[in-house]
């Protein structure tokens, strides 16, 4: 469906009122009570095989005056359950209509945050509306890798319960945020990822319980040398490729991978 027919689409299925999204040339945007919303995207890197394997999402907002508003305080902008819920939907969506528009070059997984306050606010079936929005968007839960910053949830029962039911649909998880070395192996995310300063022996355990490790913050070619040699799996950070409105290409128009890591550590 072409993307001006899904923008549609999705408008007349929103009886809330408190978002609207618009045609911005050849990608999506939004308006959401006052703010301008877009998406950029940063490339995931497969650190072993030098290739571009997914992208990660990120919210762009700004007000009206072209002021920049953060995400952290685009969320905190949304005072009840309900309203957090639909925001962060609506987030995940424009991304999706995004990283769709640019499918004729990029492959690969798109990996978007699912904020906690919406995953405390739903009650079960996590995952089952946004299912229904991935699919009209001709996309798939086994494209989608969910991230949750477990650190701000901490021991809540819920975040074990979601993480089955996004599971249960097909749902790949990341977890992000300072979490014990023993919490990260009971929820056994398909993926964790760390920052700069990360512990050696969450490295082996990890790897253990075939854990995908990913490391972000990388800005030089010395830091891409140490995360292979320490085992990491994946990585992202500005060497790598910042975070841009088009998406990395990971192919031609014959589907061939073309995309690789230079000897210095970056791509050519």
């Amino acid at each position: 469906m072409p993307l001006t027919d899904l923008i549609r689409y999705f408008n007349v299925a929103d009886n809330s009122g408190e978002s609207t999204l618009y045609p911005d040339g050849a990608r999506a945007a939004a308006w959401h009570h006052g703010l301008r919303l877009g998406s950029l995207f940063q490339p995931i890197v497969d650190l072993q095989l030098g290739k571009v394997v997914g992208h990660q999402a990120i919210l762009v907002a700004r007000r009206e005056d072209g002021s920049a508003v953060s995400a952290a305080d685009a969320y905190a902008a949304c005072e009840t359950a309900e309203s957090v819920v639909h925001f962060d939907r609506q987030c995940r969506t424009l991304h999706a209509l995004n990283f769709l528009a640019q499918g004729q070059h990029t492959g690969g997984y798109l990996q978007m945050v699912v904020h906690p306050r919406h995953l405390l606010a739903v009650q079960n079936q996590h995952g089952l509306v946004y299912e229904a929005i991935l699919k009209r968007c001709g996309l798939a839960p086994d494209n989608i890798v969910l991230q949750i910053d477990a650190s701000l949830i901490g021991h809540h029962p819920r975040l074990a319960e979601a993480l089955a039911n996004y599971r249960q649909r097909g749902y790949r998880l990341a977890l992000a945020g300072a979490i014990a070395e023993a919490d990260v192996l009971a929820l056994k995310p398909d993926i964790q990822q760390i920052q700069p300063g990360y512990a050696d022996s969450l490295l082996e355990s990890a790897h253990r319980a075939s854990i995908r490790l990913e490391l972000t913050g990388i800005e030089s070619a010395g830091q891409a040398a140490a995360a292979r040699a320490a085992g990491f799996d994946l990585g992202q950070g500005s060497l790598l490729g910042p975070p841009a409105a088009d998406c990395r290409p990971t192919h031609d128009k014959r589907r061939l991978a073309y995309n690789h890591l230079s000897p210095s550590g970056a791509f050519p």
